[in-house]
Formats: structure tokens, C-alpha cells, sequence
């Protein structure tokens, strides 16, 4: 099949929810890029082309075979690999898939392909490990190469360079190029036109689930209407919700520090993540966490909420107290915020968009009893902040992957917590919500009474607040260590 056609297509997204009046024509030889804001469509146009959504007017026509990778699609596969954890049965810890066999599959794989593609994309080292083991830029890795690798006729990458350290997306660039110069039929999704690469041939952009525009790449990419009507500058308000400054702003720098880790040490396996790391975070300072992907971020910020048991082996003290010195998980969560893929991930629960934002007053996935009128308001404030105020009501997991991250920002946020912890919040957020969430972190920061923990490989993505920086550079025996730098 040579060309893609839809015409006059509408489709089912959600019981209440369509893509509307859909009308593309995707010639042999063009590869397009899908742009436009969070819950506009864009996700559910890649399905549409993949075969995956319900048709109900119109005439589609589109390849016999076609991969579709997404956030979701990294979800779906560790909510499977939770689900045959054997580490109970077994006594000790199951690593469950491994990489390789994930990519294999009982396909024919061209073993050859694969070393080539796991050593442009840096990820060779992995492929023995356990899928659920992998960082969050890993598994992506992982499952692009597995839908790079199989061939199929029609190529759909939702947001593939989210999530990626600069090297990896500079390699999975090239390995797209690779692709279109290889006649691979490609669709790129994405919430930025900085993505748009200069491969691409045609852009659509979707707005309230219909194309507003598509065509060639440069006509759009010159259109200063289209560039204007997505890059829309945000405006903090005087206050966040909830800020009625009760709280006492941070003392700088007195007392004990909010983290200290002296020596640190984390393996799983024969697999060592960090390596005697040591690390102080004095009060008032806050802190960007970086390194490549499978550096250990998400591990290192994870000895801080409770999520990784490994911190009580170790020398931790957190607010001034030695970690598994008699607190439990819920007196560290309760002065906590956080946000994370795999947080977005695990809430899974059915519960509506203010009910998620409530749950941040009680650290927990849900809420489970009663909630005040006060709490009510100041979610619903949130939800108005985040112009999200018509999805009040409607279910957490009904909502796009970038509503979703909104919600458990404001979630995070909404108690204003002695410490802010961040990894990756601008995951899959369009423009606009990107700007309005950088604004909110640094207002939080610069208010003296919550501290930052913040993960990023977006250069773009810097929050003026964070003048330090710990980096995970590799140690001389394995694994990671901490290199300290201050921002001028």
C-alpha cells in the first residue's frame, strides 16, 4: 500500500469524545509529524492510523501493519510485567522480561540490526536486564527499537524524544533520518515544533480533536497565525491556590540539612546503580538531579520518598533524622510532593480529575474518606488555574497522558510541601502548559516555603530558581557517582 487516505473520518475516542470531520492524504514518499496541544487528538490520530480506534463515518484507508508507541504503550508492558512478578513465589527478587526478549518476541529479528541499533542508541548493556529494572529513557529505548525492528509498513512515534538525554535523542534522530531515507513510513507526535525534524515533509495540526490546518511542512512552519495560536504565553496569577500564608517560609541554611546521604550504595544484582554517592542539600537550596539515561535519577530520588527499601541500608537522614530510625513511609510522604512517570503510571485508580488534585492532601492514590469543602475549593482552583475546570468531573484515566500529568502536578503542589520532588514534569505537556508549569515550580521555589528536587534533559526546561546541581557521572568501579556544581 502506497498511500494513506481517510476521508470525512469520524471516530470514537471516548464514549462522549470523537475525532471530527478527519481528512488526510498521506502520498508514498512523505513522512508527517502530528502537532498540537494537550488533549487535542494527536494521540488518537496515531491510533486511527494504526487501525486502533472505532470508525463511524467515512472512508479510511491505511496499512495492514504498523506499530504504535507511546507513554501508554511503556504502561501497558510494566502494568503486564507487575502482574507475573514471581519475586514472592520465588524469595528473592524476579527481574522478570528481559530487554532482548521484550524486542525479540518469537519474531524473526535480524540479530545483526538489533546490535547495530542498540549500539547507535547506546542500550547494549541493558538488553540482559529486566524490563521493570529500567529507567524511564531506557524502557523507551527499548520499546522504539522492538517497533524500529519488526518493519512494519507504517511507523507511529508519539512524543519518542521525551524522556531522553540529549546523546539518545541526537542518536534516535538519527536513526528516524535513517528511516525516511530508507522509504520507512513515519508519523511523528508531538507537542512541540522543536521536534519537527528537517526530514519531515508535511505537518498536521489538530486543535479540539479536528485539523486546523495540514499541508507541506514549510507552509505551515511559516504561518506566524498557526505559530501564535499555539505558543500562547501564561500568566501566573497573584497567588497559587491554597496559599493564604499560613506557612512559615524555609529558614536558609539553619539547622540541619533537608538530605544528607553519605556513602551511598544501591545494586540490584550484580547490576550497580550508585556508588558510593554522598550528597548534602542544605535548607532553602534548590537542586537539579541530572545525568544520562540509567544513571540512577529516578533511583536516588526514590531513596528519598520510601519508594526503593534500599534506603534503609543505607546512610540517609532526611529532615534532620536518619532514615528507618522509627518514621514510617507516611510521615516522610506527608512532607513530600512528587511527580514521576512511574507515579503517573501506578495511579490507576477510578476516581475524577478534582478527586486526583484532593489526593494530595492525603499522599495517597485516591482518597478514602472524607475530604473538606476547604480542600474541595482549593482543587477546584487548581483545576480552573490549569484551565481544566470543564474536566472536573470527568474520569483521571479517561484524560490525555498530558492532562494527566497537570493533574498530578497540581496534585503535588497543592499542599505546598517542605520538598517538591520532579522528575520529568513536562513529559508529554504541550508549549504553553510546559511555560505554565515551569512558571508555577520557580513561584513555588522563590516562595521560601517549599524546596525543589527537579529532573530534566530539556536544556530548554531550566527553572531560574536552582542554582545547584548534582550530576550521576560514572564511578571508577560501576555505577554512579555524585559530581557537585553551582550555577553562576
Amino acid at each position: 500500500m502506497s498511500e494513506i487516505l481517510l476521508q470525512n473520518i469520524t471516530a470514537k475516542i471516548h464514549p462522549k469524545i470523537y475525532l471530527r470531520d478527519i481528512s488526510l492524504h498521506m502520498k508514498e514518499g512523505e513522512s508527517w509529524a502530528i502537532i498540537g496541544a494537550n488533549a487535542c487528538g494527536k494521540s488518537s490520530l496515531g491510533r486511527l492510523l494504526c487501525g486502533e480506534l472505532e470508525v463511524v463515518e467515512g472512508e479510511i484507508q491505511v496499512p495492514a501493519t504498523s506499530e504504535y508507541v507511546s507513554f501508554e504503550t511503556v504502561s501497558e508492558i510494566l502494568n503486564h510485567e507487575e502482574s507475573i512478578d514471581e519475586s514472592d513465589n520465588l524469595g528473592c527478587f524476579d527481574p522478570g522480561t528481559t530487554a532482548r526478549d521484550y524486542i525479540v518476541d518469537g519474531h524473526k529479528i535480524d540479530r545483526r540490526k538489533l546490535e547495530e541499533l542498540s549500539e547507535k542508541m547506546n542500550f547494549g548493556a541493558i538488553l540482559g536486564q529486566g524490563l521493570k529494572t529500567l529507567s524511564t529513557g531506557e524502557m523507551r529505548k527499548v520499546v522504539l527499537s522492538r517497533a524500529l525492528l519488526r518493519q512494519p509498513q507504517l511507523l507511529v512515534l508519539d512524543e519518542p524524544f521525551d524522556g531522553l538525554d540529549a546523546d539518545s535523542v541526537q542518536a534516535l534522530q538519527e536513526v528516524i533520518a535513517s528511516c525516511i531515507d530508507s522509504c520507512v513510513r513515519l508519523v511523528l507526535i508531538s507537542n512541540r515544533f522543536s521536534d519537527i525534524l528537517p526530514q519531515m515533509t508535511h505537518v498536521a495540526y489538530l486543535a479540539d480533536c479536528a485539523l486546523l490546518a495540514a499541508g507541506p511542512k514549510s507552509d505551515l512552519l511559516d504561518s506566524q497565525g498557526l505559530r501564535r495560536f499555539h505558543d500562547f504565553h501564561y500568566s501566573l496569577p497573584a497567588r497559587l491556590p491554597g496559599d493564604l500564608e499560613q506557612k512559615e517560609k524555609l529558614p536558609a541554611g539553619d539547622g540541619p540539612p533537608l538530605i544528607e546521604m553519605k556513602n551511598v550504595t544501591v545494586r540490584y544484582g550484580d547490576n550497580l546503580v550508585l556508588n558510593g554517592l554522598d550528597w548534602t542539600v542544605a535548607k532553602g537550596e534548590h537542586w537539579t538531579v541530572a545525568g544520562p539515561n540509567g544513571s540512577g535519577k529516578t533511583t536516588l530520588l526514590n531513596l528519598i520518598n520510601g519508594d526503593n527499601v534500599q534506603g534503609y541500608g543505607n546512610d540517609i537522614r532526611l529532615f534532620g533524622r536518619r532514615k528507618g530510625s522509627g518514621e514510617s513511609v507516611w510521615e516522610i510522604k506527608e512532607r513530600l510532593g512528587y511527580v514521576s512517570t512511574a507515579f503517573q503510571q501506578n495511579y490507576r485508580v477510578g476516581v475524577t480529575a478534582k478527586v486526583a488534585v484532593i489526593s494530595g492532601f492525603f499522599d495517597s492514590i485516591g482518597v478514602y474518606g472524607k475530604y473538606t469543602r476547604q480542600q474541595e475549593m482549593i482543587a477546584l482552583e487548581w483545576l480552573e488555574l490549569l484551565h481544566m475546570e470543564k474536566q472536573c468531573n470527568v474520569p483521571f484515566r479517561s484524560l490525555s497522558y498530558g492532562e494527566q500529568r497537570l493533574l498530578l502536578i497540581a496534585r503535588a503542589m497543592v499542599k505546598f510541601p517542605e520538598l517538591l520532588i520532579l522528575d520529568e514534569p513536562c513529559q508529554g505537556l504541550d508549549d504553553a502548559n510546559r511555560e505554565m508549569v515551569l512558571k508555577l515550580i520557580d513561584h513555588l521555589g522563590t516562595s521560601g516555603k517549599t524546596q525543589i528536587l527537579y529532573v530534566s534533559h530539556r536544556l530548554e526546561d531550566r527553572i531560574p530558581c536552582i542554582r545547584k546541581v548534582l550530576r550521576l557521572v560514572a564511578a571508577d568501579s560501576g555505577g554512579s557517582r555524585a559530581q557537585i556544581m553551582s550555577l553562576s
